[in-house]
Parts: C-alpha cells; sequence; structure tokens
C-alpha cells in the first residue's frame, strides 16, 4: 500500500471503513451531504497526501450511472463560479484559444467558455450529465474519462480539472495526461479540496469535503510533489469562490447547527431561498499549472 503521489509506504490510518457492494451512484452525487462517510483514509507520512485503500472495484461504473437531479436544480449560481474560474485562468492565459474541461458535468465551463469565443470541449462520464448538457444548453460532452480516443492528437491553451483529482487514484497519471494534451506555453487549472486549511483540520472527520466519492485529499505540500513528479510546475495559487442557494446551503449546515427551522421557514419565500450566496471559506486548492 505505496502513497500514490510519492510512492512512500510510510502512513497513518485516519478514519472510515470498506463498504464492498454497498455503494450505488447516489453516494458519489455531486450534491451528497453524508459528510465525514468516508472509505478507510491512510494519510503519507512522507508528503502528507490522504488516499483511500482498498477502493471498491466498480468506481467508475458508479460515475458512468450517476444521476444528480438537485445538482441541476442549482446551476445558475454554479455556473457564476464556473465563470469566476474562467476568468481566473484567462486573465492569467489571456492567449487562450482553445480549452478542454475535464469532469464537465453538464457543460458549465464549456458554456463559460463559449461566451467568451473560445473554442471549448468537455469530457464527462456520466451518460446522464451529458445528456442534461445537450438538453439544456445544446452542448455536446464526450461521454467517457480521459485519456480518450476522441482527443487523439488535440492540443489546448487552457485545461480545466474542477473537483476531478480528488476522485481518482491515479492523481500523478492524471496530470501526464492532461500534460499531453497541453500547448507548449499552455496552463492546466487544478482545483480541489486543500486538506491542509484551516477548517479542515478543526472539524476532522466532520469536514464537509470528507464523502465516499473522495478518495484523494491534497495539501500544499502533497500538491507540489504530483506536479513536480508529472513534469509541471506551479505558477499560481489560488482560492475558489462558491456560488450557491442560500436554502441549499442552510440544508447543508444542518450538519453542523440546529438550524432546521430557518430552512423550513424560508420554503416561504422563494426569492430567499433562492437567493445567492457567495462564500470563499478558503478550504479549496486551485493552482495554475504549467510545462517544466
Amino acid at each position: 500500500m505505496k502513497c500514490w503521489v510519492c510512492g512512500s509506504d510510510k502512513n497513518k490510518f485516519l478514519w472510515g471503513k470498506e463498504f464492498n457492494n454497498e455503494l450505488v451512484s447516489s453516494d458519489f452525487a455531486i450534491t451528497n451531504d453524508k459528510y465525514g462517510k468516508t472509505l478507510p483514509l491512510y494519510e503519507c507520512l512522507n508528503c502528507s497526501f490522504s488516499y483511500a485503500y482498498p477502493l471498491p472495484e466498480n468506481i467508475l461504473s458508479l460515475y458512468e450511472n450517476l444521476e444528480d437531479e438537485l445538482y441541476v436544480e442549482s446551476l445558475a449560481p454554479r455556473f457564476k463560479e464556473m465563470k469566476h474560474l474562467m476568468e481566473m485562468a484567462v486573465a492569467f492565459h489571456p492567449e487562450t484559444k482553445r480549452v478542454l474541461d475535464v469532469g464537465a458535468g453538464v457543460g458549465l465551463l464549456v458554456k463559460a467558455a463559449n461566451e467568451k469565443g473560445l473554442n471549448a470541449i468537455g469530457v464527462e462520464p456520466s451518460k446522464w450529465l451529458v445528456g442534461q448538457a445537450k438538453k439544456l444548453f445544446n452542448i455536446e460532452i464526450i461521454e467517457g474519462i480521459v485519456p480518450n480516443k476522441e482527443l487523439e492528437n488535440e492540443k489546448f491553451d487552457l485545461i480545466f480539472a474542477v473537483d476531478v483529482i480528488e476522485h481518482l487514484s491515479g492523481p500523478v497519471d492524471f496530470l501526464n495526461t492532461l500534460k499531453s494534451y497541453l500547448n507548449e506555453n499552455g496552463v492546466i487549472l487544478i482545483a480541489t479540496p486543500d486538506r491542509g486549511s484551516f477548517l479542515a483540520n478543526k472539524l476532522g472527520a466532520k469536514w464537509w469535503h470528507y464523502r465516499i466519492a473522495h478518495i484523494g485529499y491534497f495539501t500544499k505540500k502533497s500538491m507540489d510533489v504530483a506536479v513536480n513528479n508529472a513534469g509541471l510546475k506551479i505558477v499560481k495559487f489560488g482560492r475558489q469562490n462558491w456560488y450557491l442557494p442560500f436554502g441549499y446551503l442552510l440544508t447543508r449546515l444542518e450538519n453542523y447547527l440546529p438550524v432546521k427551522f430557518i430552512t423550513n421557514y424560508i420554503k416561504k419565500f422563494p426569492k430567499i431561498e433562492n437567493m445567492t450566496i457567495k462564500l470563499n471559506l478558503h478550504d479549496n486548492l486551485v493552482v495554475l499549472l504549467k510545462k517544466k
């Protein structure tokens, strides 16, 4: 059992349990709120990366069969989040013409790129989310994962992997794959939970990013090691802004505070319930990468 980032076999057990064949696609939903429910997690004592072991054998099929109606209901504020990341990346690399989004969901980043006049392609394993992209935005998303035959010999100026790398058991291989699609002066943007953040350390196993679907957790240190091992370099660190409906946030807060009475009350006022709240909790890493 070696660290997926640095290869060290020195680790310590954190928490979690094996679920074997008990897991279903809803456990991997984007809006899943069963915080603290994880597979067995171990922390590498060498690079600080945390990873799950053992892994279910059918993880990919769970993603391929994923459906998430609640996610689709909150697309308007989530689109603001994707626009924020797009603006951040394009401001750093204004020469961008071609964009690839890996783990594209319903195509919000692709939509944000198209609105800026950029040529964008998305890749997504969930058949249902690919269908929603077509239905809601008339956006064609490639169904599958990377590497992908439809992307052979393709090169991009800007590549996004937002909330993706924490779902993968081969993060360095994944970064190498993204690098293979990158133009010489191109930029990769990775967004992922920051296990070294204040809130992650304060909340421990109750941190909202600890969930079944997340099988790898980075700190700044382990991200730097992974990036270096993939022949890339970090050129900028940032933090992610979240844009979510007020009612949605309140239901999540019920895991931590006695606010259910407020949640029930504001349902009488749809404008307040659907009001967009902007948050930056400084517990997510955003890194911009270039080839060495």
